[in-house]
């Protein structure tokens, strides 16, 4: 909670501003019994019709301005709480984007999106009530309690001898409920990441028909949310009645002993109990707005803690300033190890291989051999666990990130288009680059359907307007307009067909000649016309050679090659 008001630091002046407009309407709300008491006391009773006319004018003047200080303390505040939800939401994306892979995957996207979302409302709703709260509250309630013991003490302590129950009442059922809201959001972030799932395997399993199953399991979150969640309104639904039940009895109680004070000689008169009702509605008022605050604050808390936790995560710290340095594109790996998070096994073990600067070679394997997981740590985006990579004769371990990839280009597995247009997407590869060079990298990637479309046709979010051979072409010639020592491409041709890719590989070979290429493939075509060819079976390196070499030594290499072409030689 305290990183949550961190935030409210650059706005304390309008804070302060609504504070004072909101102080002063509450005093008008305290002062309008009193001139009406006065105004019955001294104008009705006392038959002075200038008074009952001195007396209206007042009331109207401290109603107008009450009203405007209303307005302008909540127009304050709103704003102040607009800005502050939008600098929350600021800081919780500007930290994810920061955050090393191991804690992204730990806390999980369905989980990032509620708390930059879900979250964070919930934390504005408490910061717009605490707003007004934290001001209005205490002007009335200890106001109005002061001017009923100017009128009469022992009224006073009458209308207070409820508030130790109100206040237990509070207290009990706020450690009620907050386990309930803990468990609440996070069936919300269950059923984010349910829905996520099912939205983009929405045709695998509608091909297998498993439609209900995967309804099932998003019902069976939403059941558990909404126990969680009825369970909590209910204990909360409680407050208000109760509440105001004692209050009124309160209220009945000053009222009763009231009559008793104006019949004892004390002083006090009808106009003074009228008065005294009146602050005590605006006393119990205030007692509500607090009690349900109050109240509030655990699921806020649950909520503050869930942003909390986004906002001190680790992030990727960069170990060096960057280097304006080109690296001969030899790679190296020596008995290098790596686990995932929360993974059983290794998802690779003691992998050692070379890649001389200027060769092509391919990384060739069935399905979780870890052939993705070796590209993302070349990529320097998990740490190796055990051993070293070199790119260069450098150790990866000793380069700053941004100059880590400028040495590398790379077309990952999920072909990542953004929405924007054609030329905008090409341009992530070298923002400067002119419009000749992103047709000559089209065409090298042999994406001559843009010529049909245009640099400047729209392409939709995750390019879905696109087929996806379209995707991994256009991807491949943003690749290709970086000038890097080393091009990586992780599964980049599975979606081309064997001409396309055939006339593909032959571009790539003239346009990247002396370049280190890394095929990583699961096609024997792409692999035998690479210069090296690196086998990989669960996570471990079974062959390295050429082509012919592994057909003859590399049992695992053999199988792949006869499954892909029934035992014939390779052309």
């Amino acid at each position: 909670m305290k990183t949550m008001l961190g935030y409210l630091k650059p706005y304390w002046m309008r804070m302060l501003f609504s504070g004072l407009a909101l102080t002063m309407s509450g005093l008008c709300d305290l002062l309008l019994p009193t001139v009406m008491s006065d105004l019955l006391n001294q104008g009705v009773y006392g038959k002075d019709f200038q008074m009952i006319l001195l007396g209206c004018g007042k009331m109207l003047l401290f109603t107008l301005l009450g009203v405007g200080c209303q307005v302008l303390g909540s127009l304050l505040s709103t704003r102040v709480v607009a800005n502050y939800c939008a600098d929350l939401r600021r800081a919780v994306f500007q930290r994810v984007n920061r955050m090393d892979f191991e804690t992204f995957g730990s806390i999980g996207t369905a989980a990032l999106v509620t708390r930059a979302t879900k979250d964070v409302q919930t934390v504005s709703w408490l910061a717009v009530a605490l707003s007004d709260a934290v001001i209005t509250i205490p002007v009335l309630f200890f106001g109005g309690v002061g001017l009923t013991m100017a009128k009469d003490w022992v009224l006073a302590l009458a209308m207070l001898a409820f508030l130790p129950l109100v206040f237990l009442l509070v207290t009990w059922t706020g450690k009620r409920i907050n386990p309930l809201w803990e468990e609440s959001d996070g069936s919300v972030d269950r059923q984010n990441e349910l829905i996520r799932q099912r939205l983009r395997g929405i045709r695998v399993i509608r091909a297998f028909q498993r439609e209900r199953d995967a309804h099932e399991q998003v019902a069976s979150a939403t059941r558990v949310m909404s126990r969680a969640m009825i369970s909590a309104n209910n204990a909360e639904s409680l407050i208000a009645p109760v509440t105001t039940f004692l209050l009124n009895a309160a209220a009945v109680l000053v009222v009763y002993l009231g009559i008793f004070r104006l019949e004892g000689g004390t002083g006090l008169t009808g106009p003074d109990l009228f008065a005294i009702v009146q602050y005590i509605a605006l006393t119990s008022g205030s007692v509500i707005n607090a009690a349900f605050v109050i109240i509030e604050m655990p699921h806020a808390r649950v909520a503050a803690e869930r942003i909390g936790q986004a906002l001190r995560a680790p992030i990727q710290e960069e170990p060096a300033p960057r280097e304006e340095v080109t690296l001969e594109g030899s790679i190296r790996l020596e008995d290098v190890s790596f686990t995932y998070p929360g993974g059983a096994a290794p998802a690779l073990e003691h992998i050692s291989l070379t890649i001389p600067a200027g060769k092509k070679a391919a990384i060739i394997g069935g399905t979780g051999a870890g052939k993705t997981t070796l590209a993302r740590l070349l990529l320097g985006f998990y740490p190796p666990a055990e051993g070293k990579i070199y790119l260069g004769g450098r150790d990866l371990s000793g380069l700053n990130r941004r100059t880590l990839r400028d040495q590398l280009s790379p077309v990952l597995q999920s072909a990542a288009l953004y929405s924007g247009t054609i030329r905008e997407n090409l341009r992530m590869g070298r923002p400067e680059a002119l419009d000749e060079e992103l047709w000559d990298a089209l065409e090298a990637a042999q994406a001559g359907f843009v010529r049909e479309l245009g640099l400047d046709h729209p392409v939709k979010q995750s390019g879905k307007n696109l087929s996806g051979g379209q995707k991994q072409r256009l991807c491949i010639a943003r690749a290709l307009l970086k000038n890097a020592p080393v091009y990586l491409f992780d599964d980049s041709f599975s979606a081309l067909d064997f001409l396309t890719e055939a006339a593909l590989r032959s571009a790539l070979a003239k346009r990247l000649a002396g370049k280190t290429q890394i095929l990583i493939t699961q096609r024997i075509s792409t692999a035998a016309h690479c210069d090296l060819v690196f086998v990989l079976d669960g996570g471990s390196l079974v062959g390295a050679g050429t082509h012919s070499q592994l057909l003859e030594s590399c049992q695992v290499y053999r199988e792949i090659y006869d499954s892909q072409t029934g035992g014939k030689e390779h052309g």
